[in-house]
C-alpha cells in the first residue's frame, strides 16, 4: 500500500509537469509566485513533508536547526567498526549548519514489520545515511521517506532496485586487485583463494571482482582454494577449520573479503598447524585496529573512515537543494598496507 507523497503525485494533482512543481519546492526563481504558492499548499495538503513552510504566511518558518540527519545501521558501531570513524567526521560536518545526528538502529523486528524504529521521527529528519543496509525491501522503505538519502555500501543487487538515493564507496574491486598484484611482484605466487560471502555485500561482491582481475592479469590459479559461503558458516564453530581440512592443497595465498574474516583464518591456520606467511599469505580489507596486535601486522586496505564521513556530509548538502537532479555512486579512495601477513 502507497503511503508516502511523492512530487509526482502533487503534479498529477495539479496537472503540472513534475519539474513544475519540483521548482516550485525548491523555491526556484523560475516559478512564479501563483504557481509556487498553489504548489505548496498542495503539498501541504497532502502531508508531503519536504514543503519549505517559509514560503506559506500562514505557517512558522523552519530554519532547519531543529532537524536532524538519520543515521541508520543494522547493528551499534563499536570502536573497531568503520562506523564509528565515519560517524564521528558527519556529525562535526554536519553540525556546522545547524543539524544533529541520530543513530537509529534496526532490528530484525523492524525489518520482519517493515517498519521504522521507534525512535525515528520523519518529521524530524532532514536526510538520511544508511550504513550496511543490506536488504533490498527495508532499502526501499528508507528511499520512500522522501528525505535525501545516501547509502554507504548497500546490497548486491542494488543498483537494480534503482533506489532514489546515492551510493558512496570505498575503492574495492581497484584496491583489492592492486593490493594483490603489489603481493605478487615482491614475492611470485601461483594459487590463491578467497574467503568470505559474496552475496554479502556491494563491497564484497566488488573485492571478489578485484581478486579475479588480479588472478587473470598475473596468471595465478584461484581453484579449488575458494571459502566462498553464507554468511552464517564462518560463525559455526570448527566450519573453517573443516575447510581447511578438506582441501587437498592450501592456497599460497588467501585474501580475505575484510579483516574479521583474516583474523579468523589466520588463527584457523594456526590450529591447523600452518604459519602465516611461510605456509600460506593472507590479506583483508579494512584496516580497522583490533585489540588483538597481531592483526597490526596484517596485509590490508585501509578505508578512510572519518573522509567517508565528510564525503557523506557533501553529498547529502549538494543532494538537499536538487532532490530529483540525477543520483550518482561515488567512491574514495583508500590505502593498500603490505605487511607481515605476506612476507
Amino acid at each position: 500500500m502507497k503511503t508516502k507523497v511523492t512530487v509526482q503525485d502533487i503534479a498529477d494533482c495539479l496537472h503540472l509537469s513534475r519539474i513544475t512543481v519540483s521548482k516550485a519546492l525548491n523555491n526556484s526563481p523560475n516559478v512564479s509566485e501563483e504557481t509556487r504558492e498553489m504548489v505548496l499548499r498542495k503539498a501541504r495538503e497532502m502531508n508531503y513533508k519536504s514543503v519549505p513552510y517559509s514560503a506559506l504566511s500562514d505557517e512558522p518558518p523552519d530554519t532547519g536547526q531543529s532537524k536532524s540527519f538519520a543515521f541508520v545501521m543494522q547493528m551499534n558501531p563499536d570502536a573497531f567498526h568503520i562506523g564509528s570513524g565515519i560517524m564521528a567526521q558527519l556529525e562535526q560536518e554536519i553540525r556546522k549548519k545547524g543539524y544533529s545526528l541520530t543513530l537509529h538502529t534496526i532490528t530484525e523486528q523492524d525489518i520482519s514489520s517493515m517498519s521504522l524504529p521507534a525512535n525515528l521521527n520523519e518529521n524530524k529528519v532532514a536526510a538520511a545515511i544508511c550504513l550496511e543496509m543490506f536488504h533490498p525491501e527495508y532499502s526501499r522503505l528508507i528511499c520512500s521517506l522522501g528525505i535525501p538519502v545516501l547509502f554507504i555500501d548497500a546490497c548486491v543487487h542494488f543498483r537494480s532496485l534503482r533506489p532514489r538515493s546515492d551510493l558512496l564507496l570505498m575503492e574495492n574491486r581497484s584496491s583489492v586487485h592492486k593490493m594483490l598484484t603489489a603481493v605478487y611482484e615482491k614475492h611470485p605466487f601461483s594459487t590463491m583463494g578467497f574467503v568470505g560471502d559474496i552475496d554479502h555485500c556491494l563491497s564484497f561482491r566488488e573485492r571478489y571482482e578485484g581478486f579475479l582481475l588480479a588472478a587473470v592479469s598475473c596468471g595465478i590459479e584461484t581453484q579449488p582454494y575458494h571459502m566462498i559461503a553464507p554468511d552464517r558458516h564462518y560463525g559455526e564453530p570448527g566450519w573453517m577449520l573443516r575447510q581447511l581440512q578438506n582441501m587437498e592443497k592450501l592456497p599460497d595465498l588467501f585474501c580475505c573479503a575484510n579483516d574479521a574474516l583474516a583474523q579468523m583464518l589466520i588463527q584457523n591456520l594456526r590450529d591447523f598447524g600452518r604459519r602465516v606467511p611461510e605456509d600460506v599469505m593472507v590479506c583483508g580489507f579494512d584496516g580497522i585496529s583490533f585489540m588483538n596486535p597481531a592483526m597490526n601486522c596484517l596485509t590490508t586496505v585501509n578505508i578512510p573512515c572519518r573522509e567517508l564521513g565528510a564525503c557523506a556530509a557533501r553529498l547529502l548538502f549538494q543532494r538537499m537543494p536538487v532532490p530529483d537532479k540525477i543520483h550518482t555512486v561515488t567512491y574514495v579512495e583508500t590505502e593498500i598496507c603490505l605487511r607481515n601477513t605476506t612476507r
